[in-house]
């Protein structure tokens, strides 16, 4: 009896406990990611509101360019992350990957600057000191992603979680005080960079007050590389939308963007699964263990969200947008659904590309971009082109990528080893 009390103060085993404290942290860092985004959201009905629509216009375009701006930070986290493959990794690791974003900060700031005339002449802005500050905020704002895949690496999650709401109410709370307190783009941008630049003080507490250490070469390849393929892959996220909105008539085009609404929301739900995944991506069993299960759950989830939306139907738009939308794309809502669930199977599939040193796989993600604007433009020319047919070629091209993808995951079976001097690459066909 003495024995058995005490094998049961002892409590479950560390490999029992190893399944919830997966779910756990992937619960954590999906609700992190959707607050972030849902602040986001806040944020540009903020503006739109308080701004007129010319001054509102000029600010929807600048952060278009600030999320072009931003796909090299991503590279820079998905890197860090993959290099340190869920584990703490030793001091001079650390400071080298630190470096490494801390370069390629600048780097993409000084391109902003350089570039501040052909913002001003492309966009039509009615000054340069909006894309100024627009260009200064790419270098906390990286330095904020560097430090998360600092924390995603070393499998500190609820970290994770901490810097990315701080960061999502910090840009949330410095815009809108700058639109109030300015009243213009220009403002708006400057309290997102003050915002940003706390933020990333926050997130260097966060993750152990890292240093800075030479032979940061590898690694920023490694960075550049991932934001090749993440920036195909956000290219394809939006361009439906971009399409609907050249192609459509306006009232048309609104609703799609309305419906669009639905695939933002079937992508980042699952959105934890991918972050939790991705340091497990640094080898080959890791991967064969873990991104089934990923692709299963990703898949699961947004089936069960495409089901609701389809036994909704006719009522699932105006439960989004209000009664004014729903007329053109009647019960076919749950295509936007079905949609969002494939792009976040594309997604955590890229991962595992990029962690194989898969080329074939940013080849994959433009050539689904280029093939989807082609076969747009073709129905724009014939006559063919409606809300419906273009949600359905998004579809089939996610649907495409999805399939090339899971081909691609089998057929690699040697992968880089994330060392101390960088990624090796992978050996296999």
């Amino acid at each position: 009896m003495r024995a058995l009390r005490s094998s049961t103060r002892r409590g479950p085993r560390p490999a029992d406990r190893a399944p919830s404290r997966l779910l756990g942290a992937t619960a954590v860092v999906s609700v992190a990611f959707l607050g972030a985004n849902a602040l986001a959201y806040v944020f540009t009905v903020a503006a739109a509101r308080l701004l007129a629509p010319a001054a509102y216009g000029e600010l929807a375009a600048l952060l278009s360019v600030l999320l072009v701006g931003s796909v090299p930070a991503s590279g820079a986290q998905t890197a860090a992350a993959l290099h340190l493959g869920g584990r703490a990794g030793d001091e001079r690791t650390v400071a080298r990957l630190h470096a490494a974003t801390a370069q390629l900060g600048l780097a993409v700031a000084l391109l902003g600057l350089v570039l501040v005339p052909l913002l001003v002449e492309g966009l039509h802005l009615p000054a340069a000191t909006a894309a100024v500050w627009l260009a200064v905020l790419l270098l906390p704002q990286t330095m904020v992603q560097g430090y998360q895949g600092l924390l995603q690496g070393a499998g500190r999650y609820r970290r994770l979680a901490f810097v990315t709401v701080v960061f999502g109410v910090g840009k949330l709370l410095g815009g809108v005080a700058g639109l109030l307190l300015g009243g213009t783009t220009t403002a708006a941008l400057a309290g997102m960079t003050l915002a940003a630049v706390v933020a990333a003080g926050a997130g260097w507490l966060t993750a152990g007050r890292p240093g800075l250490a030479r032979g940061t070469r590898s690694v920023s390849v490694a960075a550049l590389h991932a934001a090749g393929a993440l920036l195909g892959f956000t290219v394809l996220l939006n361009l439906d939308v971009l399409l609907a909105r050249h192609h459509l008539p306006a009232a048309v085009s609104g609703e799609y963007a309305v419906a669009a609404i639905l695939t933002k929301v079937a992508f980042w739900l699952p959105q934890g699964v991918g972050v939790v995944l991705l340091p497990k991506l640094a080898d080959a069993a890791g991967r064969q263990r873990a991104l089934p299960a990923a692709l299963a759950a990703v898949g699961g989830l947004g089936g069960v969200l495409t089901l609701g939306t389809a036994l909704v139907g006719e009522a699932a738009l105006p439960l989004v947008g209000g009664s004014a939308y729903g007329d053109t794309l009647g019960s076919a809502t749950w295509v936007f659904a079905a949609l969002g669930t494939l792009l976040a199977l594309a997604q955590l599939l890229l991962f595992s590309g990029i962690a194989a040193s898969d080329r074939l796989a940013t080849a994959a993600v433009w050539s689904a971009a280029a093939v989807e604007a082609v076969v747009v433009e073709v129905l724009a020319a014939t006559g063919r082109l409606s809300l419906l047919s273009l949600a359905c070629t998004a579809l089939l091209s996610a649907a495409a990528l999805v399939a090339c993808g899971l081909v691609r995951s089998r057929r690699v079976r040697s992968v880089p080893a994330m060392t101390a001097d960088g990624i090796v690459p992978a050996t296999g066909p």
